[in-house]
This record gives structure tokens, sequence and C-alpha cells, in this order.
């Protein structure tokens, strides 16, 4: 079997000579790297004039972080409503850079017409650095970039991290065997399945035997293994929506990182953008965000405002029926990209972790009831003999009985007396009953009821579930996925005997590569139907009524017919966003009602409505004009009299 994570090694030239454009990214191999990204960016660029690549900042380490944008026309692109989708923040998840260049190539192949009424922004890897370094021949995953950070507060930065001293290319864990005093144990195997490790239940009478450690040994002589590992910044806790300022790999301030800087400024400088889509660490489309939460100021939502629960459902709905996906790893959200595209930039922030562990597939039923061995008999189950009455027959119920002597009445007609049936057996009353087509129907008594103590042991076993780690385990086994080391003795220079094994990093994030193409076309079903949801604003009238001679009265409504809000409901309540403008031009001492100009924070989905009246005074009503100035949906001119 090969292993779980190869890296990629195809060029561009044999893509091209081979492959269409719409399966030119399926590398058996693995996963892309930086160089084979731009590569096949360009690739899709040079292959349609709906789609160009620029550049929107560098990273840390000075790799450009580049930006794919899909459009009807470059002049056309700022103009008309955008969806912004948004990959590899999170080093490790290498998956989303995957996604976000073969959903490029799917949509240009089959969903051209869509770029004529919306344009689509895609930012495959904004943490470069931190995917080399995953893509380099032994990490440990890596989820920041290149910042070094000091973890352990010693002034030294990445002095004792891990390292793979057994040699066998990958850097998984270590239990150490039989520790001393001063490093009492934490785990011991599970016992349900020895290569997991798990903490002691002392009620259980279980007591741990082994330290666990990345594997590693102590670098600078402090006593710890391991304790100074990979300085980082996450990108994904440097947004400014609830920023986890204590936490370690948050950064020193919001936007301390050039790659988070490059982005927040792209969103900033584009309010066109109507919906976002992150793939990532995070979800909120299996799992429905929280919504009833606030923060520590009692104003903005942890997850989401209440009024956006139906938006977040419906596009829920929408990602379930397009990729089938069930279950979705929930990772706190504090400082992440895709929360301060929602409470602070007010757009439908959607989130995806792409791929997780696929349901087990199940084996035949083990609990059947097993099938009678007497050849011709019809028995039913104990459920289906409830009520029948004994007949002191063996097990055969009194109902079966008066069946029979009815049958032998009719056939004979013979009275039957009691003094016969004293004298039948079972036996006789099976034969009869083959005899005369006659189902029998027994008595099941019920089983004794266990002891106290037994009925402890099976409720105990009916609670125990497989743990998460247990379910990885099974799945790997049945796609026959090397995601795990077995657990190898291992002579350590400082610790003695110990055992080395555990999961492959990265594997239970990244899903092998022979399942990205399908993903990738679950994905872009769900991108098309949530472009089809959009939010589309249509403009009914103006309607004008004449009052006198001279006097007007004018209404106009916005309605959107969409499934989806033009903006949230929380960003309506914080006006966090610019609203659009509905601006009477003309002389203020011409209007006798109504507001010259107009703010509009967001209309409701599904037909919601932003009316507008006015009376005016006006010599000639077909001069007059309103202006709509909207930065996600466009300005327009309306002249009044036409």
């Amino acid at each position: 079997m090969a292993r779980y994570f190869p890296k990629s090694v195809y060029a561009t030239a044999i893509l091209t000579a081979f492959f269409p454009i719409g399966h030119a990214l399926a590398s058996d191999d693995g996963y892309m790297n930086n160089q084979e990204l731009a590569d096949a960016m360009s690739l899709i660029a040079d292959s349609s004039d709906q789609a160009w690549v620029e550049t929107i900042g560098e990273s840390l380490d000075g790799q450009p972080i580049e930006l794919m944008v899909l459009a009807g026309s470059k002049e056309a692109a700022d103009l008309r409503p955008a969806m912004l989708i948004t990959a590899g923040l999170d080093g490790r998840y290498l998956v989303g850079t995957e996604m976000a260049i073969r959903m490029a190539s799917l949509i240009l192949d089959e969903h051209a017409d869509l770029l004529d009424s919306m344009t689509i922004y895609i930012i495959p890897r904004v943490n470069p650095d931190g995917a080399a370094r995953n893509l380099e021949s032994l990490t440990m995953g890596y989820a920041g970039n290149a910042r070094s950070t000091d973890d352990d507060r010693d002034r030294a930065m990445g002095e004792d991290g891990p390292e793979d001293i057994n040699s066998d290319g990958l850097i998984t864990m270590m239990r150490r065997l039989n520790p001393p005093i001063e490093d009492p144990p934490t785990h011991l195997a599970d016992p349900d399945d020895p290569r997991l490790n798990i903490k002691p239940d002392v009620k259980d009478g279980q007591r741990a035997s082994f330290t666990l450690y990345t594997e590693g040994i102590d670098n600078d002589g402090d006593g710890q293994i391991n304790e100074d590992g990979f300085g980082l910044v996450d990108l994904d806790q440097n947004f400014m929506h609830r920023w986890p300022e204590h936490a370690p790999h948050a950064g020193r301030y919001p936007l301390s990182e050039p790659e988070s800087l490059a982005i927040a400024r792209f969103v900033l400088d584009h309010d066109h953008i109507v919906m976002a889509l992150t793939l990532g660490r995070h979800d909120n489309l299996v799992n429905l965000p929280e919504s009833k939460s606030k923060d520590i100021t009692g104003r903005a939502p942890k997850g989401i405002d209440a009024k956006d629960v139906e938006l977040y459902k419906h596009a829920g709905e929408l990602f379930k029926e397009a990729t089938g996906q069930k279950s979705a790893p929930k990772e706190d959200i504090a400082g992440s990209f895709h929360a301060w595209l929602y409470a602070q930039r007010g757009i439908p922030s959607f989130a995806t972790t792409v791929w997780a562990r696929p349901e087990i597939e199940k084996s035949e039923d083990e609990t059947e009831s097993a099938v009678d061995e007497s050849e011709g008999e019809e028995t039913e189950t104990a459920d289906d003999n409830s009520g029948l009455t004994p007949s002191g027959i063996g097990d055969i119920s009194q109902e079966t009985i008066d069946e029979l002597m009815e049958a032998y009445v009719a056939a004979t007609g013979e009275a039957v007396d009691q003094s016969m049936i004293a004298m039948v057996t079972p036996e006789m009353v099976e034969g009869f009953a083959a005899q005369a087509g006659i189902k029998i129907r027994r008595i099941v008594e019920p089983e004794p009821e266990p002891a106290e103590d037994e009925k402890k042991d099976e409720k105990k076993d009916k609670k125990k579930k497989k743990s998460d780690d247990a379910k990885w385990l099974e799945y790997f086994e049945q796609a026959q996925i090397n995601g795990f080391v077995d657990w190898t003795p291992f002579d350590h220079p400082t610790l003695g005997p110990v055992e080395i094994g555990g999961f492959i990093p990265l594997s239970r994030i990244n899903p092998p590569a022979d399942l990205l193409e399908g993903l990738a076309e679950e994905q872009t079903a769900f991108v098309v139907e949530l472009m089809a949801s959009r939010p589309q604003i249509s403009i009914v009238g103006p309607e004008i009524k004449q009052l006198a001679d001279g006097l007007y009265e004018v209404r106009i409504a916005l309605v959107n017919e969409g499934k989806m809000p033009t903006s949230t409901a929380y960003s309506q309540t914080s006006k966090s966003i610019r609203p659009a403008i509905i601006r009477l031009a003309t002389n203020l001492d011409n209007i006798l009602a109504g507001q010259r100009i107009s703010r509009v924070w967001g209309i409701d989905a599904n037909a919601g409505r932003s009316e507008h009246r006015w009376i005016i005074r006006s010599d000639d009503i077909n001069n007059e004009t309103i202006e709509i100035i909207d930065p996600r949906f466009g300005n327009q001119t309306i002249q009044i009299g036409n």
C-alpha cells in the first residue's frame, strides 16, 4: 500500500497534453505545492477569457498570494455582485486549496453562464508558507504562517521541536513505558483496541501505564520533551471579530500578519461581495452555528444572530443535499476570517471542512432472528404472541388448540371432549397442525430478570460508544488507507524504552488524492445552488400619481427576489457596512413629504421590500430622477417620467 500522503510531481506540460481542463488538476500523486498551484492557475487562465490571475499580497517568506477572478469580462467583474471563495488559511488543510482550483475549472467548463450575472473571486492558498511546511517530507501538521513565536516564553524560539528519531519518515507519538516518579503516567492502552490511548477511568479500576509525547528528544536539556516546537501565528485567529488576544498563536494584534492583512484589504476594497465560502477547519453548514450566546460585551454574537438562523438553515440544506456530508468537527471561531466576514462585513459567510470521516459501511445485521430448524413449521415471534393463552400442552397456545378442535369437528362431525384433549402431546399437535395447514402459535416465556449487577453491566455496555479515534481506525482499515502507524518498540536515548506510532499527521484532515475530483464536483454543485439563491434586486416603479397641477406622489420599491438577504440581520442591526442610498435628485424645497436621502441597510430574502414615497412639486416631472447608490448591487439612475 502506498503512503497516505505523497507529494505531487506532475508538470504543466504533461497536464496540457493529456488532460482536458476540467480534469487537468487531478494529480493521482498527491497535493499541489506552491509552484504546481501557480502553474495550475496559469493553465486555467490561459484556457479561458473568463478567468485571470492577480496577486493581492505576499506571505511573510515572500511567496505571492494569488487571486483567480472568474467573470464574464474584466470590465464587468467589479460591477456585478460577487462571491468570494477562500482556502488555505490553515496550512494543514491542503484539501481546501485542491477544492478551490478544481471548482474554478468546473465552473468554467460547466457553469460559465453564471458569470454573466455574478463574479467569483477565488483565493486558493492564503498561507503559502504554512502549506510549504506541510508538504515537506517531515511534518507534524503546521497550521500557521512562517512567523516564529516563543511558545514556552524562554526568549528562544523553536529550540525543542519534534523529530523523527526512529527514521521512519514520519513524526508521530511516543509512549514512554515505565516512566519514573518525576514523570507520572497519564494514559493506558484502550482495552478494546490497544492501538488507541485513553485516560484511565479510576472507577473502572483502570490505571495509567505510560506518558505520551510527540516524537523527539529533549534538545535543550530542560527536562521537557518538545515543549517549544513550531512557533507560528494562526491566520484564522488573526481577525478582529472576537480576536483571542491571549491565545498563544493569535498574533500580537489583529491583522498583524501580511497574509491576513492582504485578504482583509481585498474584502474592504470589494464592497460588491455578497456571499463567501471559506474552505478550512471551520464548519457552519453541517452544524448550525450558535445563535443564542453573546460575547463578553453582550452585543456581538458568538456565532450568528438569531434572526440569521433561517439563512444558515437554508444554506445548510443546500450543502447537505449537494455533498451528502453528515458530520463535521466543531472548532472555536474566535478571530477567524469567516466569522469576521459575517459579523463585521455583513456578508453571509459559510465555512466547510470539505471532508469528514465517511460513514462506516455496516455489515449484515448479526442480531436477526435465527431460522427455525424444523422444516415446514411456521412459528411467530414473542412480540407477535403477546396476549396468547397457555393451553397446558407444552408451549402451544390455547388459541392454536381451539383452531385444531374446530378443524377436527369440521372434518369428522364428532365433538371433542376433554378426555381426548388430556391424551394429546405437543408432538401430536405439531403433526395435526401440519396436516391441517394451521400455524402453531407458541407461548414464549419472558427471559428471567437479570440481577442488579448484571443490569448495571448491561447498561454500561449499551452506553459505551466508540471514540472518534476508534472510528477513524475502522474507516482507515475499511478503505485500506495507511493512516496509522502501529506502535513499535524503540530504545530512546534519554527516556529508555518507548513505543513510537499513532496517526499519521494530516491523515484525518486531507482525504486520499483519488477522492479529490468527486469532492470538487460536490462542492461545485453546492456553490452553483448557493449562487442561484443569491440576492436579486429588482425595482418596482416609479409609480406617479398627480395630486394637483404641478404636485405629484412618487413611489418606488426595491424588491429582493432571491432566497438570501442582501446582508446579514446582524449587520443591519449593528450598521457595520455601507448602506444603499436612495436619493431623490430634486431641490430640497420641492419635497413636501418623504426623505430626500434614505439609507437601506438590507433587504430580506424571498420578496423582501424596501419602499420609498415622496410628494413633490415639479414643473416637469419627466426631468426628475431617483439615484440608487448601492455598493453591492450597482448604481442606477431612474428617470421618473419614463
